[in-house]
């Protein structure tokens, strides 16, 4: 009898470190889960195909372009929606200062934010984005002239045809509950033209 127990106490540890050797640290990491004072990913936003342009219209967002009459739109792939722009089909002898901007956001009860967006370009010969910050903007066309835009730094894709992070842009020192997220696009027909796509428009928070 005390053999059969010794027995069945050995194959019960045996079994224990075969179970528990199979387990790595990294099985016990918890992923990081994100909030957001701001997300959009622009999939409610109607979309248009070839020469058929739907110009953004969401709900607070500002779609103006200071010098021409193109807007931004959006568009599908692969079941994906993003904006757009491109100068390649402006008109001939025309300049671009097309300007997608969000709604006002709330940053009084956070802290930690940071922002973030991914780009993408297509036939690039040029960088036509910048990015902005403000919290004096009133939202009127008129008024992007004369609010105080502050340049956000960002990574930039390096190569055509694939989504690329702006990286976690910190903002966490801006208290306001007028804050604007600016996305400017600058080019022309003769000029640049490069094709770019924006999605995923997302400031986290602690």
């Amino acid at each position: 009898m005390k053999i059969k127990f010794l027995k069945t106490i050995f194959l019960l540890a045996l079994g224990s470190s075969m179970v528990t050797s199979c387990v790595g640290d990294d099985d016990y990491v918890i992923p990081t889960v994100f909030t957001y004072a701001f997300n959009e990913g622009f999939e409610t936003a109607p979309t248009g195909s070839g020469a058929n342009e739907v110009a953004i219209a969401l709900d607070g967002w500002v779609n103006f372009n200071a010098t021409s009459t193109r807007l931004w739109h959006a568009r599908s792939f692969s079941n994906n929606i993003y904006a757009e722009f491109s100068s390649f089909f402006s008109a001939t002898g025309s300049n671009d200062e097309a300007w997608l901007i969000t709604p006002a956001i709330d940053l009084t009860t956070t802290t930690g934010e940071a922002l973030s967006f991914v780009t993408k370009t297509r036939f690039a010969n040029g960088n036509p984005l910048t990015v902005f910050i403000a919290t004096d903007y009133d939202g009127t066309t008129a008024g992007i002239a004369t609010a105080t835009w502050m340049p956000l730094s960002f990574v930039s894709p390096s190569a055509n045809d694939v989504f690329v992070s702006s990286g976690a842009i910190d903002i966490s020192s801006i208290n306001s509950d007028n804050v604007r997220i600016a996305f400017k696009y600058t080019g022309s027909r003769a000029g640049v033209t490069t094709t770019l796509q924006l999605d995923n428009v997302k400031i986290s928070k602690n």
